[in-house]
């Protein structure tokens, strides 16, 4: 028990001292909220008004972010390095790593969640959603579901190039075709009909349901079984190709 919490604390310092998982974390979707916010913040989507849109939406880009990013890239970064190598001669064996990474990934997201929350109410005066529990549930399966993907993508590349591209050839067409950056009400029904097939956009969908207490509709189930069947599929081939060294 010692040496998992020991690795899980070496793993949250280092999350903080990585300046590209800070800064496409929490400093990007935190600028982007306010910098957003000023310019749309009286507009009315379908989804809802923006905050109820948008805060949720924000909560997206920081799942992808730090399950793709902070937690995938760095498990390629550090299997490069040997790092898994040199831990065989210690206590800590790969559930410890395995757990130490899960929690790495979701004490990041709920900092996330914290971090949006406060900047809607200190620039906003936003009040909490009184739904707090749908919100985090919404959160906790669709970061559950973008670990996965990551553990996918950790599965599939052996060099930190590989890893960097494949989160970046991800992030534009998710990103744009989730609602994260503009409303999908601007776009074309062929648009938004590729955006069904987009994860990160049932993930928006699920948590913006969440965060205005409708989470328990046909909408948010099907946007619920699109994420569980991404998690059963990403884990599945990761577990299955996964490997501890280059």
């Amino acid at each position: 028990m010692k040496a998992l919490l020991a690795h899980t604390r070496l793993e949250v310092t280092l999350l903080f001292r990585e300046v590209i998982a800070v800064f496409f974390s929490f400093l990007l979707p935190g600028a982007s909220f306010v910098i957003m916010g000023k310019i749309f913040g009286d507009q009315v989507y379908s989804t809802g008004t923006y905050f109820e849109t948008y805060i949720p939406s924000m909560m997206g880009i920081i799942i992808f972010a730090t399950c793709l990013f902070a937690v995938g890239l760095q498990v390629v970064i550090d299997r490069e390095k040997g790092v898994y190598k040199r831990l065989k001669g210690t206590p800590i064996n790969p559930f410890h790593v395995l757990v130490a990474l899960l929690a790495k990934g979701f004490i990041a997201i709920y900092v996330g969640v914290v971090e949006i929350l406060v900047l809607a109410r200190l620039v906003f005066d936003v009040s909490l959603t009184p739904h707090l529990l749908q919100f985090l549930g919404a959160v906790t399966w669709a970061t559950l579901s973008f670990l996965g993907l990551g553990f996918l993508m950790v599965s599939v590349t052996r060099r930190m190039q590989t890893a960097l591209a494949f989160g970046f050839i991800c992030m534009y067409p998710m990103m744009f075709l989730s609602g994260s950056f503009f409303p999908l009400d601007m776009m074309s029904d062929f648009w938004k009909d590729v955006a069904q097939f987009n994860p990160l956009f049932h993930a928006n969908q699920l948590m913006i349901l969440g965060y205005k207490g409708d989470l328990f509709t046909q909408t948010g189930a099907i946007s619920a079984a699109v994420l569980g069947g991404i998690l059963v599929v990403g884990s599945g081939i990761g577990f299955r190709y996964f490997r501890w060294e280059p």
